[in-house]
């Protein structure tokens, strides 16, 4: 009798998290999942030296770990975490309340009585005024407390168990001391070196094996043609038509590259990000030198012409249509296909989290047996091959024990039961006959289509904007130097990631949807600034309309009728002015300091009237960077400040900013106050202006307020006031 064949790949990734034009790293993921998921993973094998696993780690993941090792790249929350407690700004401390506390309630915030205590001082507080209420009611001690154990609580089990000093400081639970942080840091870095070398070892000695993704994983079959869409959705809405093949090839070629310059070796597999696949992408996949691939039984239905059904167990018939491997012919080699068992990966992603640990590893393996009975019972030759393929990270975290009972307990069954074999993708191929697949349906592990990436219009936004910068790089190639092209490249590359998409639309919504939606455009921003080119005014907006996020400020309640001179000039100068204060989280999540603190905005005599409060004098910031009045309505207009106070006023053309003349004026003392003409601005229809304030730096913004949106004034309403 031959065993059933297991096959398990888990794949890790986190998209580029770090921000190209200023460095600061926007998200934590990564180094939050290196501490709990990424090392502990892969030594669980250790115990289990029968038991052989796949697992893909993401280019720009590995990147990002590397960072993290060398210390490069800047983490506000973890400068938040590192800083001496007593020296924590009310915007740091409002960051730390904000997120810290991003766990999940029961398994890890709920393992450190200190951090529950901590969670209920804080309170429900989501809003910056709450949190900020909330901070002053925590004393330097309580600050320094949750500096250490929202760490801890995010730190590989094993390592809390064994490792002295983490063990030490998990038995200490409260009290903690500046030099606890520095000996917790110490063994952090500790860890996160290990990551790395940990896989590398493990596939060297033939229990793992490593595949790829595409560098930034991106939705290979979209970026070759964008109407792969209509395969699955015929006359479905889409964005400018994209089609370039050869940037889905030059992101397989450099993972390869990447893989085997970190590992040691080129990679045989190749998991296609959210398991995208189409005959195209395949034949790039083959171009490279990539042996196999994988996607979601649903695809191979469709690629088939076949549907799956399931009995009462789970298991899905026809046997020999999900548990036997496959093989694509393409003009530049085989590339062999195992599709991933839905409901079985499923149950881990999805199900099992709310189980006994020991009792979902026990049902999982009798499910694992009942295919290779259902197998032998039909006479099929040969033995079934089972593909469980899910992501290797996010799942644990609402698992008890961060799923490390539920893990050893299936391995350890694997390891000892005589009809189960675990085996890894390429071990699977070796004997395992190919049946030919007659072509490759365009189509992901979501519903075998791509809608989640292209199907909402704010995602056909963002695919008309990557176009659109797609189109800048081969105009601007034979003008910029080697040097400012690669990294223009390196950042479209980076926007070419599927978790920017991910985020838009109906489908998925998280506490940061607006700081993916940043990301995306940030990383297309930074193609045109290092091209030399204007930035597109549409990349200072957000995509997202399905949700409004709010841009808080008071609203003028009169006239204003400013002195202009940089200074308050009277008591009652700027009085019924509106204002707009910078948050506090955006001030801590910057490298140093913020420079705008607030905004006040009023009306008076034909003029929009505007006073910049700055961290500093006003006139010293100009010596840095120029202060723009950005009035984005029907036609884009700014008023860019300069030094001395000079303002330029300029109209946005398709040839891009150019100057007009203006009657516009300003100030720059103490703070910054101009004056623009209501005339100039043209006022959209309902007689109302936009406006925000960005710092720019040569045309690499520094700063934008709001950000979020800009601030909406009624001219009739004030008028009326």
């Amino acid at each position: 009798m031959q065993p059933v064949r297991v096959l398990f790949l888990w794949h890790m990734h986190q998209p580029s998290y770090r921000d190209p034009l200023d460095g600061v790293v926007v998200l934590p993921w990564v180094r939050l999942h290196a501490l709990k998921d990424y090392l502990g993973m892969v030594r669980l094998l250790d115990d289990v030296p029968e038991v052989r696993v796949t697992f893909n780690l993401v280019p720009c993941l590995v990147d990002q770990v590397e960072a993290l090792v060398r210390g490069d790249g800047d983490d506000p929350l973890q400068r938040v975490t590192r800083k001496p407690a007593e020296s924590l700004d009310e915007g740091e401390r409002v960051l730390a309340l904000k997120g810290f506390f991003q766990a999940h309630r029961q398994n890890l915030v709920g393992r450190f009585p200190r951090l529950v205590e901590l969670l209920e001082k804080r309170g429900a507080a989501r809003d910056e005024a709450a949190l900020a209420e909330a901070a002053r009611r925590f004393s330097s001690e309580d600050l320094r407390d949750l500096q250490l154990v929202a760490k801890l609580a995010w730190f590989d089990l094993d390592w809390q168990a064994s490792d002295p000093v983490v063990r030490g400081l998990v038995e200490k639970g409260r009290g903690f001391s500046e030099e606890d942080k520095l000996r917790l840091a110490e063994r952090e870095e500790a860890l996160l070196g290990q990551i790395l070398p940990a896989y590398r070892r493990a596939a060297e000695r033939g229990q793992v094996e490593l595949s790829t993704s595409p560098y930034y994983h991106p939705i290979l079959p979209l970026l070759s043609d964008s109407a792969a869409h209509h395969e699955a959705h015929p006359g479905a809405p889409l964005p400018r038509r994209y089609r370039h093949p050869e940037d889905a090839a030059d992101q397989v070629r450099r993972a390869v590259a990447r893989h085997a310059a970190v590992f040691g070796a080129p990679p045989a597999g190749l998991w296609p990000s959210e398991g995208s696949v189409s005959d195209e992408a395949v034949l790039e996949m083959a171009r490279a030198g990539i042996r196999w691939t994988a996607s979601d039984e649903g695809v191979l239905e469709r690629s088939i012409g076949r549907p799956l059904h399931r009995d009462s167990r789970g298991t899905a018939h026809p046997l020999e249509v999900l548990y036997t491997p496959w093989v694509r012919r393409t003009a530049a080699g085989d590339v062999a296909m195992v599709f991933r068992d839905r409901a079985l990966s499923d149950l881990i992603g999805f199900s099992y989290a709310g189980m006994d640990p020991e009792h979902a590893a026990h049902d999982m393996l009798d499910r694992f047996r009942r295919v290779g009975e259902r197998w032998r019972a039909q006479g099929l030759p040969g033995a079934p091959l089972v593909s469980v393929i899910l992501d290797g990270e996010n799942a644990w975290e609402y698992f008890r024990e961060g799923g490390r009972v539920f893990l050893a307990r299936l391995y350890r069954g694997l390891a000892e039961d005589p009809a189960l074999e675990a085996v890894t993708v390429s071990q699977a191929l070796e004997t395992a006959p190919q049946r030919e697949l007659p072509r490759v349906f365009a189509g992901s592990w979501i519903h075998a289509d791509f809608s989640v990436w292209i199907g909402h219009a704010d995602d056909r936004r963002a695919w008309d904007l990557l176009g659109e910068a797609r189109d800048a790089l081969d105009r601007q190639a034979e003008r910029v130097t080697t040097e400012a092209l690669e990294k223009a490249w390196e950042a479209f590359r980076a926007a070419c990631g599927s978790d920017w998409c991910w985020w838009y639309g109906e489908e998925h919504h998280s506490e940061n949807d607006f700081e993916f939606d940043r990301l995306f455009r940030r990383h297309l921003q930074a193609v045109y600034v290092f091209l030399g080119l204007a930035v597109p005014e549409a990349l200072g907006e957000t995509l997202i309309t399905t949700r409004r996020l709010e841009v808080r400020h008071s609203r003028p309640t009169g006239a204003v009728e400013p002195t202009l001179d940089g200074r308050i000039s009277r008591p009652d100068e700027w009085v019924a002015a509106g204002v707009h204060r910078v948050p506090l989280v955006g001030n801590a999540m910057r490298r140093g300091s913020v420079e705008v603190r607030a905004l006040r905005f009023g009306l008076g005599a034909e003029q929009v009237h505007l006073l910049v409060e700055t961290a500093g004098p006003a006139r010293a910031l100009l010596g840095r960077c120029d202060v723009v009045l950005s009035f984005p309505g029907p036609t884009a207009l700014r008023y860019r400040v300069g030094a001395r106070g000079a303002v330029r006023r300029e109209e946005r053309t398709g040839l891009g900013w150019v100057a007009a003349p203006t009657s516009a004026r300003a100030a720059a003392e103490e703070f910054l106050e101009a004056s623009v003409p209501i005339s100039e601005l043209r006022p959209a229809p309902g007689r109302r202006v936009e406006f925000r304030v960005v710092l720019l730096q040569g045309e690499v913004e520094v700063e934008r307020h709001p950000e979020t949106g800009p601030i909406e004034v009624s001219l009739e309403e004030v008028t009326r006031g």
